[in-house]
């Protein structure tokens, strides 16, 4: 009996012994694995983001899909069913062809291009070396590695395809590879196809696009609402607009209509033939014309997924998806949706045409803005391109007395719903101008992801926590900052917790309070962030560097220099504003912009004529010697008695 019990006791001990083996295994294979991934952070990225992925628990694996009360494992079915469900997205181009469109062409055409090795080169430059090889097996690393001795036969190679208008096939197959958009993974439509084409494709499209962006920009091509693929612009410039539209109109005492559209599958609907007289019809033409007539037809795609490979199918329509040129080409074929719009602005970003606006002060107006939604429906029908009325939406900003609020009606008919707020190029836009859900949503998503990364890694060293915080957090919390940039001081602080809590957990930290951390980690407050953004923005705009959508101007008095915006003129005599307009009034972007400016010192204020990193050097010299602490003293001071006496004389003019 004793014995068996040693026995047992032995066994007990042993399976103990073999647990905390295995435990210790894991944790050093996981250390291994975390020093492998930091170690290689610079090198290769790709795989260093790969390991926060996995981390991430993101699966790659696709399916299986549901069919009826059974579910499909074979990859090769999972292929067919994808293939089936990407091919649906695209639209039969119609069948009149003009074969001869671009022979004719005057000398202000752009009808060939000029090109040479340094042009190549520079396009080689640009590929991302970690970028996986498309349907002809190249990598673009190796692209990279031997750019010096192939960039000669590459340029005869594009020469040869320009002077005869031939493609090879090979550049034209795109291997599409699934990407899980979100919902059931059982379903095809919950994937979104990306596709992967030939990095030597790319290097000739690169050149082509740089030519044929000058011949656009000369000719004045792209129109004033259009932000997305236009040079100095972007999501932020689109948003900056919109909302100075918004306060002009609050300023005025009206009220600002805007309605959300959507294209349905936009770049995949694109019609051939409708696009190539677009093309031409933008002066271009000849050889580099029929270049881009091949370039878009007899286009074939491959769908790759759980390591196996659909047959070839034919891409029907649409720009083609993962190459260097959809883009520019997809401007160009909605460059005219504006043409019959009469009252509106017309705002888009690529194929979301997010925006139109009409300010509101009489019904009259409201039949107007109808007027001109119905010139964009006909657009659309005469273009065969198709709007997914399901996620139409409408708000209004501002109240006006005797000016009912009512639903402006979709291309079927239907009133489009209202809301209170709705997403609007990643930013949730709301009727009282507050952005108290979008701040929410960005608090509450970055500390999901905090959350992850602190999990994933336990050797928590300076440079790779400071890279994970700025890509995958500081990026959430920073986006279009300069639109929402809060002034409730329960939310400036929440949003400051995040990179409090962040930077505690950083190997060395332990003991310093956040703003001796931040000084050791060379680092800004994220209040002192956004400040400093929105001082080297509103530099740009009054040095020309960037479009001034804030409408921002420069006083001199003397030798000293401060900006003003145009949102402080807004306040005239017998227009009804209510206190509450008055306060998103001085919030606004340009107001923000104006304070932190004018609160440098005169000798940053006076810098011009010199580049954006030159005044940027001067200003972190300057705020070097100023302490990043929580806002206080003469700004917070200046600040609020600025706001008082704006509201004192509202309320003076409303008695008036």
């Amino acid at each position: 009996m004793h014995i068996v019990k040693k026995r047992k006791t032995f066994s007990k001990n042993k399976i103990l012994e073999t647990e905390i083996k295995l435990i210790e295994f894991r944790r050093k294979e996981k250390l291994e694995s975390e020093e492998k991934a930091i170690n290689c952070m610079k090198e290769n990225p790709r795989m260093f983001f790969s390991y926060i992925n996995k981390q991430r628990n993101r699966k790659n694996e696709i399916g299986p899909f549901k069919s009826g009360d059974e579910f499909i494992y074979n990859g090769k079915e999972i292929c067919k069913k994808l293939v089936s469900e990407f091919f649906s997205q695209f639209s039969k181009t119609s069948s009149v062809e003009n074969e001869n469109r671009f022979d004719e062409y005057d000398s202000d055409d752009l009808s060939d291009i000029e090109f040479g090795t340094k042009d190549i080169e520079e396009a080689i430059n640009d590929l991302d070396e970690n970028s996986s090889a498309g349907p002809d097996g190249l990598p673009a690393i190796f692209l990279k590695k031997t750019k010096e001795t192939i960039s000669l036969p590459l340029s005869f190679l594009l020469r040869k395809s320009l002077d005869e208008g031939k493609i090879p096939d090979i550049f034209k197959l795109a291997h599409v590879t699934p990407i899980h958009k979100g919902g059931s993974r059982q379903k095809p439509e919950q994937y979104r196809p990306v596709s992967l084409t030939s990095h030597i494709m790319k290097i000739f499209e690169r050149v082509i696009k740089k030519k044929i962006m000058k011949h656009l920009i000369k000719n004045q091509t792209f129109n004033d609402g259009q932000h997305g693929f236009v040079p100095g612009r972007s999501t932020q410039t689109q948003l900056l607009a919109h909302y100075n539209e918004i306060y002009e109109a609050l300023m005025e005492g009206k009220r600002l209509d805007t309605i959300f559209l959507d294209f349905a599958k936009a770049f995949d609907k694109v019609d051939h033939e409708i696009l190539l007289e677009k093309v031409r019809r933008h002066k271009i033409s000849g050889k580099l014309g029929k270049w881009i007539k091949e370039f878009l037809r007899n286009r074939k795609f491959k769908v790759v997924a759980n390591g196996c490979m659909s047959e070839e199918e034919s891409v029907l329509s649409g720009v083609p998806q993962g190459t260097v040129l959809a883009a520019i080409l997809f401007v160009i074929m909605i460059s005219d949706i504006n043409e019959n719009v009469k009252e509106c602005i017309v705002r888009s970003f690529a194929d979301d045409i997010r925006r139109v606006n009409k300010k509101i002060n009489s019904d009259r107006d409201k039949e107007l803005m109808q007027e001109d939604l119905e010139a964009i429906y006909k657009w659309a029908s005469d273009n065969k391109m198709k709007f997914n009325e399901n996620k139409f939406e409408q708000m209004a900003h501002g109240n006006i007395e005797n000016v009912e609020l009512s639903s402006y009606k979709s291309p079927s008919g239907d009133g489009i719903e209202i809301k209170s707020t709705a997403k609007d190029l990643g930013v949730m836009a709301s009727n009282d101008l507050m952005f108290k859900e979008h701040m929410n949503n960005i608090i509450t998503s970055s500390k999901i992801v905090m959350g992850m990364l602190l999990r994933a890694f336990s050797i928590r060293e300076k440079e790779p926590m400071i890279k994970l915080f700025n890509t995958y957090i500081k990026s959430k919390l920073e986006y279009c900052c300069i639109v929402w940039s809060p002034v409730q001081q329960t939310f400036i602080t929440e949003l400051e917790n995040i990179q409090r809590t962040f930077t505690s957990k950083i190997n060395g930290m332990e003991g310093y309070d956040y703003h001796e951390r931040l000084k050791k980690l060379n680092m800004y407050s994220l209040e002192r962030r956004r400040d400093r953004y929105f001082i080297i923005y509103g530099w740009q705009q009054i040095e020309g560097i960037k479009e001034n959508i804030l409408n921002l101007k420069t006083n001199w008095k003397g030798r000293s220099r401060t900006m003003i915006s145009k949102v402080i003129k807004g306040y005239i005599e017998g227009r009804r504003i209510t206190r509450k307009d008055i306060t998103s009034i001085h919030n606004c972007p340009a107001r923000k912009v104006e304070r932190a400016f004018n609160c440098i010192p005169t000798k940053l204020r006076n810098i011009t004529g010199v580049q954006t990193e030159a005044f940027k050097e001067q200003l972190d010299r300057w705020l070097q010697g100023v302490p990043d602490l929580p806002r206080g003293g003469r700004y917070s001071r200046w600040v609020a008695a600025e706001s008082n006496a704006i509201q004192d004389q509202a309320v003076n003019l409303r008695r008036g």
